[in-house]
């Protein structure tokens, strides 16, 4: 009888240590995921552009952009990409001389705010920036802007 005893006993603990296990790996697993979440939802937030666009002709539109930066530090503007209906997109840095003035590689601190035209195809729907966070070093995109 004293045996059994034991035996009861150390399968009650057993139990108890695993759920413990599960609880404090799911707690780990779900504040990684949660870390992660905020981390991709805040990425752009605080780079703001607006943008208009004035149809040329068939083939082409006049884009109007003005970016504010919103952030701590500066940041650096490596490209604007243009999205077309069928969801492909284009970086109109590269296919474009037509900038006015030339944005790339510009810095624009903190509170500061940049404004420029872009020649693009009358076929792109929406844009967004891609730039740099020179204090955490890590390139972001900005939210898409419907341009129609």
């Amino acid at each position: 009888m004293r045996n059994m005893k034991r035996k009861a006993l150390s399968n009650l603990i057993g139990t108890i240590i695993l759920i413990s296990a599960t609880l404090i790996g799911g707690v780990l697993v779900y504040n990684y995921f949660q870390k992660s979440m905020t981390t991709m939802e805040n990425m752009g937030q605080n780079v703001f552009i607006m943008a208009n666009s004035q149809i040329i002709n068939s083939n082409s539109q006049i884009i109007y952009i003005k970016i504010t930066n919103n952030m701590q530090g500066q940041i650096k503007i490596i490209g604007i990409y243009g999205i077309y209906q069928n969801g492909t997109q284009e970086n109109l840095t590269l296919t474009s001389n037509n900038i006015n003035p030339d944005i790339i590689n510009k810095y624009i601190n903190s509170g500061e705010t940049v404004s420029f035209v872009i020649y693009a195809s009358s076929n792109i729907q929406s844009i967004f920036l891609q730039y740099n966070d020179t204090q955490s070093n890590v390139i972001m995109s900005s939210q898409p802007v419907n341009l129609k």
